[in-house]
């Protein structure tokens, strides 16, 4: 339990300090907009998958997927720097469409109710 209860801390941590270095440290507009929206460390703090979405879309997911999966190593050497911990974990990037999904279901109720009013 206190194994689950770590890899939760970690996670929430390097997604909060993950947000804070792609705004100041990646100088790039096409990752302007990019929100991080979970990180999932495993049970040996080696690797993490971080699942990020996008505000605007400036480029394709499966693009800035890849864009970000290149810039890793650079990110993973700058989030060691701010976290107290003796390795940081690898960093994996994919693409979260939970939000769009939402959205579109959120859609789809709405013309469900219009079609009902009539």
């Amino acid at each position: 339990m206190q194994e689950i209860d770590r890899t939760r801390r970690v996670g929430e941590l390097i997604k909060r300090e993950l947000s804070a270095l792609i705004s100041s440290e990646l100088n790039d507009d096409r990752i302007n907009g990019v929100t991080i929206t979970q990180v999932s460390v495993s049970r040996d703090l080696r690797n993490s998958t971080v699942y990020f979405s996008i505000l605007e879309k400036r480029m394709d997911s499966g693009s800035l997927e890849r864009l970000l999966n290149k810039s890793s190593g650079y990110l993973r050497k700058h989030l060691s720097r701010r976290l107290m911990m003796r390795t940081t974990p690898a960093l994996t990037f994919r693409y979260d469409d939970s939000i769009e999904k939402g959205v579109s279901l959120s859609r789809l109720i709405d013309s469900l109710k219009v079609s009902d009013d009539k």
